[in-house]
Parts: C-alpha cells; structure tokens; sequence
C-alpha cells in the first residue's frame, strides 16, 4: 500500500530539522508532510542520476556516431549546414 503511514524513529542532524520546522511553518504543513515530499524527491533525484550515471557512455556512443563518416567530409562546410537546417 503506497500511501501506508508507518511509524519509525531516525536520527536527524539538528540543522536539518531546525530547516524542516522551519519549512512547515512557512508552507503551514506538518513535518511529517515536508519530509515526506523531501524524500520523494530525493529518491527520485537520485534514481535519475543512477539511470544517468549507467547511461553516460551511450551518449557518448551516440554524438560519436553522428561523425561517422566512410568518406572525407569537410567538418566546417558540414556544420554550417546542419547550422542553417539544411540537413
């Protein structure tokens, strides 16, 4: 069950508590409320960079790709093209 509330009891560095207090009362939540959507994103931030972190050589593969060439091509003339959406 996603949304299921269990009760846990953590160790929390003081400033950061002192900045969760502090957000809930300027966004009139709950703690529990701001921890909650501050974990979500961290979770998410950090499977992104994951799936990054383990996608960063194909990008590299890709962009080499695009300079594939089985015959001499003049890398200026072919730039100004793509520059001006003729390719």
């Amino acid at each position: 069950m996603p949304n299921e509330k269990i009760k846990t009891t953590m160790n929390i560095e003081s400033d950061i508590l002192k900045e969760l207090k502090k957000m809930a009362e300027d966004k009139k939540m709950t703690q529990t409320e701001i921890l909650n959507k501050t974990l979500r994103k961290g979770i998410l931030l950090e499977k992104e960079a994951e799936k990054q972190e383990k996608t960063k050589g194909d990008n590299f593969l890709k962009l080499a790709g695009v300079v594939t060439s089985h015959e001499p091509f003049n890398v200026t003339e072919e730039l100004r093209k793509m520059r001006n959406g003729e390719l």
